[in-house]
């Protein structure tokens, strides 16, 4: 596998503003935003001299991390200790290199991540579909076009470079960036590195594809037999937009209880601004009567059904109507519901940590802590190290939770968030051995470079600005990091 540059020239240990996939357009870059990003490069650079590192390795460390935070709290106006805190940092854990690893790597948590991509290579290696990820190489030595985002890439950043512990592949309508049978590779590779279950797939269906795709709904039976997908993965955007409850869905459905599959995941939220109609499509307005119509099937709202902004066709934004779609729901079937949190937790975090602690509470509120997955939309976030980080610091204060009616965010639930639910949901054992002796080749990797932490790759991937965005759709778009 590849190594990486060192980054040492690297300014900050994750994006301060949303990175797209291509799929949905970034908001402006904020001034908060901006200011957080030299701040945290300010901030580091002190502690890296202090620490006689260079600042891309401070920024690899716990210390960088919990700095970062530190910013992030100064910038939005939170405070950075007590009951009101969302993102507790002391100042020694921004000092001390021990003291912050106490606080984020003290004790492993098993991590499952539902939401995973890449680029194939093999299909797309020498064409322009997806080089807008075509680095400048003063960013970005020795990684070109579309190696950055490719399979090897994905397998560092996700199983190498953090704590992820299994994840489960997906692709994008129309087999982009990845069909089924490339998803159906990388899982074989990873397990095969790892001696043990540490990727899964799933099946991709359109229901109004044509005919000789690959995501067609005749498709699905290969899929499922041959390819072992786990679960099904749909996009409501795609092919001028379709219901899980009109003609088109219920056909789909039908033929996945037919093949046993018993976990519908759909995009929801977050608009495909190249797909026509698509904040309409993406609304989870269909899930009550699909849930009706299949009483044994378990449903998940990818991105948790968030819409940015006013992107929402009735102006209904953040989790607003999937809130509303949740409450309809009979308690039963309730409880065949689920919510991924992938690039939303991310865009709401970013909006200030307080912002991502209301996002979580929402979800707790009306679903519950079982209910909820744990997703990141790596590879386009870069490493997920940072998220996992976040996450796992993330609180929703007391006064919060009086004001809003929110259950707190215990270690429990945060455990249940960022593993257990999925493993339960999927069939994976939590427990099962992962790391052999000696260790798999993707712990060797992880020891030689001193830990998933030490080696991390401090990229990230994609536009980050309307314009960035339309110039990707334009095959013009050049990284602005």
């Amino acid at each position: 596998m590849r190594e990486d540059s060192r980054d040492d020239d690297a300014l900050l240990p994750f994006p301060v503003s949303p990175v797209s996939n291509g799929e949905w357009c970034p908001l402006p870059i904020t001034e908060k935003q901006r200011l957080a990003g030299k701040l945290i490069a300010e901030e580091a650079a002190v502690r890296a001299k202090r620490h006689g590192m260079t600042r891309g390795q401070f920024l690899r460390t716990a210390a960088g991390t919990m700095t970062a935070f530190m910013v992030m709290n100064k910038v939005y106006g939170l405070d950075q200790e007590g009951l009101a805190a969302s993102l507790p940092v002391k100042k020694v854990h921004c000092d001390d290199l021990d003291a912050a690893r106490e606080v984020l790597d003290r004790k492993k948590t098993f991590v499952m991540d539902v939401q995973q991509h890449h680029v194939d290579l093999e299909l797309f290696g020498n064409t322009d579909v997806f080089c807008f990820l075509d680095f400048r190489p003063d960013l970005h030595p020795g990684i070109p076009c579309p190696e950055a985002i490719g399979q090897l890439q994905y397998v560092k950043d996700v199983f190498v470079d953090s704590e992820t512990d299994v994840g489960v592949i997906s692709g994008l309508p129309a087999a982009l960036p990845l069909g089924p049978s490339a998803m159906a590779k990388t899982r074989d590779l990873v397990n095969q590195l790892a001696g043990s279950e540490r990727a899964l797939s799933q099946a991709v269906c359109d229901p109004t594809a044509p005919p000789g795709a690959s995501t067609h709904i005749d498709t699905m039976e290969m899929q499922v037999t041959e390819l072992k997908g786990r679960a099904l993965k749909c996009y409501t955007y795609s092919y001028g937009g379709w219901r899980l409850d009109d003609a088109n869905g219920t056909r789909m459905l039908e033929e996945a209880t037919r093949l046993g599959i018993k976990l519908v995941n759909t995009h929801k939220g977050l608009p495909a601004l190249f797909a026509p109609g698509s904040p309409e499509t993406v609304r989870t307005t269909d899930y009550p009567q699909a849930l009706r119509n299949f009483p044994k099937m378990k449903f998940c709202a990818y991105h948790s059904g968030y819409f940015q902004g006013t992107t929402h066709p009735e102006g209904k934004n953040g989790l607003t109507e999937w809130i509303e779609v949740l409450e309809s729901l009979p308690k039963k079937d309730r409880r065949r519901m689920y919510s991924e949190i992938g690039s939303s937790f991310a865009i709401t975090w970013l909006q200030g940590p307080d912002q991502a602690a209301h996002f979580v509470g929402q979800l707790l509120k009306t679903l519950g802590s079982r209910n909820i997955l744990w997703g990141t939309d790596s590879v386009w976030w870069g490493s997920p190290q940072w998220l996992i980080d976040a996450f796992k610091t993330l609180e929703i204060p007391a006064s919060m939770q009086e004001q809003f009616g929110y259950p707190p965010l215990t270690a429990k639930a945060k455990r249940r968030i960022l593993g257990e639910n999925a493993a339960r949901l999927y069939g994976v054992k939590r427990k099962a051995e992962r790391c052999t002796v000696p260790p798999d080749s993707l712990q060797q990797l992880q020891l030689a470079q001193g830990g998933s932490r030490d080696g991390r790759n401090l990229r990230w991937y994609g536009p980050q600005t309307r314009r960035g965005f339309l110039s990707l759709l334009g095959g013009q778009w050049r990284p602005r990091v």
